[in-house]
């Protein structure tokens, strides 16, 4: 503890989750996708733009996502010379899960037509969507809308829903995270710790690099908050300063396939889900 004190003077954290497996991970991940392939390749006509639409989507094997759009007068587009193809490539562990939204469309605007609209944004809407037209390449995205018309909605009920819901499954299941070796481990915890995250319910965290190893923390609470490693003693901690004094947490890696934190006391607990998210305190916090 003296060690640790005197190391911090220099210088002047969760919830379990359903056991999961990285052979069960992929089978949701085919699952999902093989869905996606089969339910994103649909034609549709936009009556305000008398034209028809043909919407493809296509995963490879290191999970790149391509969605094409062809715009053409016939639905046929086969032997069309005169049609307009739109292609955007994506990684799909770069699309957020948790700001997929489905809107509803009242009047329809070119591709995207009277219905519903499901919206993919990457994570810190960097331009991670690679797009071109007609085999000529256009401006990166971070964002990307798929229109479902009402006739489309009238097959399925919840037709976007369940497309969002599938695209959330291949996702999550594409980047769960699993324990490995112990200096591989905590680097994946302060990999993941570091940023910007909020809770559901709109708790925060926030932390930034201030030396190696150690995150200055804002949760919010009105406390200055390091998250640390002691090589020394072969843990983490969570040191709190408020107005009632110093308070330090100390964590230990637990044996399993998660990479999971225990505090000592067994009180609280964090562990690392993906690159993107992780559960403290009851809570699951995701990557704004």
């Amino acid at each position: 503890m003296k060690s640790k004190l005197s190391f911090l003077t220099l210088l002047l954290i969760p919830c379990l989750s359903f056991t999961q497996s990285p052979a069960e991970d992929e089978i949701r991940f085919q699952a999902a996708v093989e869905w996606l392939e089969n339910k994103l390749d649909y034609i549709y006509y936009d009556n305000a733009g008398e034209q028809w639409w043909t919407n493809t989507f296509y995963i490879n094997k290191s999970n790149e996502i391509t969605i094409k759009h062809i715009a053409s007068d016939r639905p046929q587009t086969s032997n069309i010379k005169d049609k307009t193809y739109t292609i955007r490539k994506f990684r799909i562990q770069d699309i957020n899960p948790s700001n997929l939204k489905v809107t509803e469309i009242k009047e329809s605007r070119g591709r995207i037509v009277k219905g519903q609209m499901l919206e993919l944004r990457t994570y810190d809407f960097q331009d991670l969507i690679h797009k071109s037209i007609n085999n000529r390449k256009a401006s990166s995205t971070s964002f990307l809308y798929l229109s479902f018309p009402e006739t489309l909605i009238d097959s399925l009920s919840n037709y976007a829903e369940i497309v969002k819901s599938k695209f959330e499954d291949a996702i999550s299941a594409s980047i769960q995270i699993y324990s490995s070796d112990k200096n591989k481990n905590i680097e994946t915890v302060f990999q993941v710790l570091l940023g910007s995250y909020q809770s559901i319910n709109g708790t925060k965290w926030e932390s930034e690099n201030i030396k190696p190893h150690v995150l200055k923390v804002d949760r919010g609470n009105g406390k200055i908050e390091y998250f640390g490693y002691n090589a020394e003693d072969s843990n983490f901690y969570l040191l709190s300063i408020s107005e009632e004094g110093l308070k330090i947490s100390d964590f230990s890696i637990l044996e399993g396939e998660r990479i999971k934190l225990l505090s000592q006391p067994k009180s609280d607990s964090i562990q690392i889900d993906t690159p993107h998210s992780f559960k403290m305190g009851g809570q699951t916090f995701f990557r704004q």
